[in-house]
């Protein structure tokens, strides 16, 4: 238990393991993407930071032009007077010296003018050159002389300047104030300043170099140039903001508009080049000095403008985790579907049948255990077991093991020190990693004390089978045997000329007879049936002679109670199949028994044919019905249906119950369908095994004939219709109409009409027998055998016909056979002196003897053809008798005869040696084929 609850929470924490294994995957595989988008990012940036350096650049190489251009004013500034090449300089446009502008109240620039003016001078002829030369190219607006003393200015001006500029130079003095008044030691070699223009993205950048004269400070020299967004920005560069900011980090001129200048930390304004983002991440920026002024020119960029263009790749790695995330949490679900979920609902389960199986065993009525094959020693048990094994002996506990481990026995027995039976069977399993043995102990004291009963009741009960089957023996024999007395003598009485009165007489007595043999059979077959002593014989037959023979036997008695029997048989009854004739006979025989005793008025029918793969027949009477609470009871045994004075027909009850056991030994099966005061129908079913259709006569000459049809009874009527177009032929219903001279009329009632046509077919109820020609063209058929209508129109239109299958009963033999001999064995002389008679009857010679050690002194007499021999004799027995026959080399037939109904009787005289065995009563016509038979065999044998 402990192990599967630990292997269950194993599964369970493994199931959670899996899971974050899963998501580690997708952590790594959204990392991978995040150092992509890095690096990418990176990329980008190394994109920019390369543009902010071209750029930066170019901005750093216009302040440095600047510079070296002051620097080259300042050398002619500081060396006057201006050397003669300068002098000789060509100056196409002579510039004009303005006069100096006082930038305050306090200024004298009258004095500032006469110091200045050779200074002036050469500066002028310098700007003459320059302007010639140099000033388009870098773009020089003027250059101007600031006094330290007076407070005014002078413009060299080289273009026409917009008085703006005015205010930036005041402006700019106030800058040049300040750095007068700084002291010399810290101030720069020069001052560079910048103020914006009236347009975006253009200032005006101004570079100013003091001029000493005995070390004093005297002027500043300075240049004014256009500061354009072409000088800090390389064409075609990036988008971007651009600004120059002062030495405090506050901007001078900005290149672009934005609501929040660009802060750059302090910490960072101090370093030469700087290159990041800005504290809130929203810009990239750039930030480089511009020696050797103190400006700083700064770079940026929106964050959201770099990532615009990695927006497509971010985007694409976004869907892709996604797209990962959803295939792993799939591919995890399916797994765990498939793996983890259903072994941990089977460790769940194992768990819940383990302790179900511990339940179980505790709560067995039996000792369950387990050992340990090693060593026999209990592993787990129930208390009963428990007990039982402590009731084993030192020697049972030894044994016990020896199995255990051998596997030589599953199941042994052990009396225990008690004296209780104990019965121990094992298996051999696996539990917890070990070979264990699953014992379970039985207490089989009460079981070995009821085998003993069961064993003297089994003895008693085969005793009382024994007695039974003595006892059918027996009653068969003693009833059979004056029965066979009394039927024999009534069935030669019958071949004598008697008086009519006696006639009648010896047919009521053989009636009675012939009813007490069919309840002493039906008795017996019973019998044989609960003994399972019947068998079931399958032989070639023909169903059409069994049901022709069943009508035609029962056809006089169903006359004599005024009734009508009708067969129909149709034309798909197979020739031959395979069954056992003789028991489908009996239960026919028995259903149309049934029928015309419990018909008073009406008709019978029985119809024969195929349904699917069965045969069928079924017979239908107008009787009076069967109540539907007798219904489920009418098979049962020793049940007769009816109520009333019907109880005071004749019979033991067991007619229907051996017809459906029978049935049921065929593979068949019986239904009824009944309705009181209407009549019943018993319909019967076997399967169609090893059928065979002989092929019919051809009709081809019927074929051009018409058959007028003139029936009233629809059964009838319907069936010979079916019959004649089964067969190609022409069906008309007559209703006076004028036939042709060919014409057949078929009628079942006289007809007292002349016909002109061929003939005219009569159908009977009362008729018996093949049809008759009554006159010329008038012909009566029964209605047994409408199905035989086919052969009377043959011989109707060819005459020549000779119908050679008539069948009628034999009459009783006359041929002289007195050259036989047949030796008659009985101990009985009734039934002797009946045997002697019935063979004399038939033309045959005999002798009898009285036993069979008589027998064997005849034979050793005189010559004999065949013996005929009783099985049940004193002194020595037909068994015998027939052994000592064989033994001593005679081969003469020997016919035996027996009382005894059993079914081992017959095989008991064909392993005696006998050649056939016949069964009481022995009438006259079991006599003469079997006689016939071996008498020729005989003569064959000896001739």
């Amino acid at each position: 238990m402990k192990y599967l609850a630990s292997f269950h929470t194993t599964l369970k924490i493994s199931r959670y393991l899996f899971r974050a294994l899963v998501l580690l995957l997708w952590l790594v595989i959204a990392g991978i993407s995040v150092l992509f988008i890095t690096h990418a990012l990176r990329n980008r940036e190394t994109e920019i930071l390369l543009a902010f350096n071209l750029n930066a650049n170019q901005a750093q190489g216009y302040i440095q032009h600047a510079a070296d251009i002051i620097k080259d004013l300042k050398y002619i500034a500081s060396n006057q007077p201006i050397s003669s090449e300068t002098s000789s300089l060509k100056v196409n446009n002579p510039l004009t010296v303005t006069d100096f502008t006082p930038l305050d109240n306090h200024a004298d620039c009258d004095t500032m003018n006469e110091r200045w003016r050779d200074l002036l001078q050469s500066l002028t002829g310098f700007m003459h050159y320059w302007r010639d030369n140099f000033s388009a190219t870098y773009d020089f607006n003027r250059l101007f002389l600031l006094d330290n003393n007076n407070r005014c200015l002078i413009n060299l001006g080289l273009h026409n300047i917009s008085r703006e500029h005015e205010w930036a130079l005041k402006v700019l003095y106030q800058r040049v104030e300040h750095y007068r008044d700084t002291p010399r030691n810290e101030r720069a070699a020069s001052l560079f300043w910048l103020t914006p223009g009236i347009g975006q993205g253009i200032g005006y950048f101004y570079v100013l170099t003091p001029i000493y004269r005995d070390n004093h400070l005297q002027a500043m020299l300075g240049i004014e140039q256009t500061l354009r967004k072409e000088n800090l920005l390389i064409p075609g560069s990036l988008p971007m903001y651009v600004a120059i900011l002062d030495e405090n980090g506050q901007p001078l001129l900005s290149l672009s508009e934005k609501d929040h200048p660009v802060q750059i930390d302090i910490r960072h304004r101090q370093e030469r080049v700087w290159f990041g983002y800005t504290a809130d991440f929203r810009e990239l920026v750039f930030s480089k000095r511009l020696s050797p002024s103190s400006f700083s020119i700064v770079y940026s960029i929106p964050l959201t403008q770099i990532l615009g263009h990695l927006r497509m790749l971010i985007i694409n790695l976004l869907i892709f985790n996604l797209l990962c995330a959803l295939i792993l949490f799939i591919l995890a679900r399916l797994y765990e579907r498939r793996f983890f979920i259903p072994a941990e609902n089977e460790a769940q389960r194992l768990t819940e049948h383990e302790q179900f199986n511990r339940k179980i065993i505790a709560s067995a009525p039996v000792g369950i255990s387990i050992l340990r094959i090693v060593d026999g020693s209990n592993i787990l048990s129930n208390e009963l077991a428990h007990n039982y094994l402590n009731m084993l002996t030192h020697e049972d506990r030894q044994r016990l093991k020896q199995i255990i481990s051998g596997q030589q026995l599953n199941l042994i027995d052990v009396l225990t020190s008690n004296h209780t039976h104990l019965q121990i069977s094992f298996v051999h399993s696996r539990y917890r990693n070990e070979n264990v043995a699953i014992c379970v102990l039985v207490d089989v004291s009460t079981r070995v004390k009821m085998e003993q009963s069961l064993q003297e009741i089994a003895r008693a009960a085969e005793q009382t089978s024994q007695a039974k089957s003595m006892f059918l023996a027996t009653v068969s024999h003693e009833l059979r045997t004056p029965l066979y007395g009394i039927i024999g003598n009534l069935d030669l009485l019958q071949t004598k000329a008697l008086p009519q009165e006696v006639i009648r007489l010896i047919m009521a007595m053989s009636n009675s007879s012939s009813l007490l043999l069919k309840i002493i059979s039906d008795i017996l077959d019973f019998s044989k049936m609960e003994s399972e002593q019947l068998k079931i014989e399958l032989r070639e037959f023909s169903p059409r002679d069994v049901v022709n023979h069943v009508a035609a036997n029962y056809l006089p008695l169903v006359l004599s109670k005024q009734l009508a029997l009708y067969c129909f048989i149709e034309p798909d009854v197979p020739s031959v199949m395979s069954g056992d004739a003789m028991r489908l006979q009996q239960v026919i025989s028995n259903l149309l028994s049934n029928a015309i005793k419990f018909t008073g008025t009406g008709c019978i029918v029985i119809h024969t044919q195929c349904v699917g793969d069965y045969l069928q027949i079924s017979v239908r009477d107008t009787g009076s019905g069967i109540a539907a609470k007798e219904v489920i009871h009418l098979f049962e045994p020793f049940v007769q249906a009816g109520t009333g004075g019907q109880h005071a027909f004749q019979g033991t009850g067991l007619g229907l119950a051996i017809c459906e056991k029978l049935l049921t030994m065929m593979d068949g099966d019986i239904a009824v369908i009944t309705e009181p005061g209407i009549g019943s129908r018993f319909t019967l079913r076997i399967p169609l095994y090893g059928v065979k259709n002989i092929a019919a006569e051809s009709s081809d000459s019927l074929a051009d004939k018409c058959y007028w049809l003139a029936i009233r009874n629809s059964a009838l009527a319907a069936f010979i219709t079916s019959l004649l177009q089964y067969h190609g032929l022409q069906v008309r219903l007559y209703h006076g109409q004028q036939p042709e001279s060919e014409g057949i009329l078929l009628c079942d009632e006289p007809w007292e009409a002349s016909w002109a046509g061929k003939a005219k077919i009569i159908f009977s109820c009362h008729h018996i027998g093949m049809p008759q020609e009554r006159k010329a063209g008038e012909w009566v058929h029964g209605v047994t055998t409408p199905h035989e209508l086919l052969s009377l129109l043959t011989i109707i239109f060819r005459p020549e016909t000779v119908v050679s299958e008539q069948k009628s009963v034999p009459a009783i033999s006359t041929t002289d056979h007195s050259d036989k001999i047949i030796l008659i064995v009985d101990d009985h002389p009734i039934n002797r002196r009946l045997l002697a008679d019935q063979i004399s009857s038939l033309g045959y010679s005999c002798v009898t003897a009285n036993d069979g050690i008589d027998a064997l002194n005849v034979l050793m007499k005189q010559h004999v053809d065949v013996v005929l021999s009783d099985v049940n004799m004193p002194n020595m027995d037909g068994y015998t008798l027939t052994q000592c026959i064989r033994a001593r080399g005679m081969q003469l037939p020997v016919i035996g005869i027996t009382a005894n109904a059993l079914a081992e009787e017959k095989q008991r005289c064909l392993a005696a040696g006998m050649d056939s065995c016949l069964s009481k009563p022995v009438t006259l016509d079991i006599l003469r084929p079997a006689l016939a038979l071996y008498v020729a065999q005989a003569s064959n044998q000896n001739p």
